[in-house]
This record gives structure tokens, sequence and C-alpha cells, in this order.
């Protein structure tokens, strides 16, 4: 039985992963991305009393923020993290995501893939090492980026997908 539990969890892993991989995202690009937006959230709870915060770099933006409109059958509230950027080419990638607690996973809504022509994760990794070096960063998150982000990947192990609507063929 030990055996079957373990296929079956590497199974939904591989699935999982899949499912990634089709919106344009690596484990540890989700991981990276859904820590950062996360962080913001909590600066915002510390600075303003509400959970959302956004970050802006060059012509990069990120934001994060409850979406009371999609909350969980399961009571917990849905944030929504939307990236966007460009000047000459513009690009706009958003996703859902609920988060874990001691009864469910991590759960993820993939409405679109992102942009393969969109180098994102550059931009993400700066604002990282930006916010890594701030005190409100460790006063709202408790632990550095890195851990936060060591926390998703691992979260992401077991997440529960909850959907890819639309498959664009770029």
């Amino acid at each position: 039985m030990r055996s079957t539990a373990s296929s079956r969890r590497t199974v939904v892993e591989e699935s999982n992963e899949r499912l990634l991989t089709d919106a344009r995202l690596s484990v540890e690009a989700a991981a990276q991305l859904l820590a950062v937006a996360d962080g913001l959230c909590a600066i915002g709870q510390l600075r303003t009393g509400t959970r959302a915060g956004q970050f802006s770099i060059f012509n990069f933006l990120i934001r994060c923020a409850p979406d009371p409109e999609h909350n969980s059958p399961d009571d917990r509230t849905a944030y929504v993290v939307m990236m966007r950027a460009g000047i000459l080419r513009r690009h706009a990638w958003y996703a859902r995501y609920w988060l874990a607690d001691d009864k469910r996973p991590l759960r993820l809504e993939l409405p679109s893939p992102i942009d393969k022509s969109w180098d994102w994760l550059d931009a993400i990794e700066e604002i990282g090492e930006r916010l890594n070096r701030s005190e409100t960063w460790l006063q709202a998150v408790g632990q550095s980026v890195e851990q936060h982000t060591a926390q998703f990947t691992e979260q992401l192990k077991t997440v529960e997908v909850v959907k890819l609507e639309a498959e664009h063929s770029d």
C-alpha cells in the first residue's frame, strides 16, 4: 500500500508539473513568482492593513491582491497575481492562487499560458533581490525571499491546479 501512495503522489506531481509547463512556468519560476507576490501582499498588510501590494521596476509591474469575486468553495481567500510589462511590445499575464493551510494544499488557477516571447523571470529575480535586502520584507514575511520561495516550491509538489482555460499557440 505504501508504494501505491508513493506512486500516486508522483503521478500528481507529474500532472501538476505538466500543467505548469503548459502555462510556460517551471516549478522554480512559479515558486519564485508566488513567493514575491505573497510577500508583496504581506508588506501591504504591514503598511496599510490591506493584504495587497505591488512593485514596479524598469517597465515591469507585479501586483497581488485579494479577489473576493473568486473565493474558493472552502472559504479561503483567492489572490490574483498580475504581471505586466512592455513599451513597444506589451505583455500581461495573471493567475489566481489560494494559500495552503493545515487541511488543504495550495490551489492555483492558470487561465492562460505566459507568452513565450516574454522574458519575465529576470524582473522577478531582480525584485526578489531588492526585497530580500529590505527590512520591511523580513518584518512582513518573517523569512528571506529564498526561504519563502523554498516554501512555495514544497507546496507546488502537492498543488491543486484548478484550471487552464485556454491554450494559445504562439
